[in-house]
């Protein structure tokens, strides 16, 4: 005989998602406590939220606090995910990709040339729970996350990416990048 388990669909929440991972079921994104504890100053704070085993393939999760506002181009040999979501609407302060219009290479070319400009480089700021909260950024491309300065919470994203990440900083020399307010 076959016994029938009927199943009522409930709304996914935040309450019901806390509850799933205090039963050791999933990892929610939600900023981990010590980012959450960000302070005041000029800092990047990483959390690994998971790492996956190397015999299946590698790749982590990251939650990053972003209280950054200078602009220093870093560029990766693979691609990574970004998620900007934040399921409990918290009030920060505003969290910008600045995304080279180019690869590395092309980019570190314009600069040697002196004909760098404010067309190949874009401050996008990125939006929270939107259509445009996820995203993958390709490897080689120059880019940074920052805010603006100020009081208030720093962003907070998340990242996936290779387990064995290896960052490199695009060099400007001559250059400098200033964020301006709308």
């Amino acid at each position: 005989m076959n016994k029938s388990i009927v199943l009522k669909p409930i709304k996914a929440s935040a309450r019901l998602f806390r509850m799933l991972e205090k039963r050791g079921l999933i990892i929610p994104f939600m900023p981990t406590k010590n980012v959450m504890r960000a302070g005041k100053g000029e800092y990047t704070l990483v959390d690994t939220l998971y790492s996956t085993a190397p015999r299946y393939g590698t790749h982590k999760l990251i939650c990053v606090a972003k209280n950054e506002t200078r602009i220093r181009l870093t560029a990766h040999p693979d691609n990574e995910d970004f998620i900007i979501i934040d399921m409990d609407r918290n009030k920060f302060k505003p969290l910008y990709l600045v995304i080279a219009l180019h690869t590395e290479k092309v980019l570190e070319k314009k600069v040697r040339a002196g004909t760098l400009s404010a067309k190949d480089v874009l401050a996008v700021e990125l939006a929270y729970n939107a259509p445009t909260s996820a995203f993958t950024l390709l490897k080689g491309v120059p880019h940074c996350e920052v805010t603006l300065p100020g009081r208030g919470r720093p962003p907070v994203f998340f990242v996936t990416e290779p387990s064995d990440f290896a960052m490199s900083y695009v060099e400007t020399p001559g250059y400098s990048f200033t964020l301006r307010k709308r």
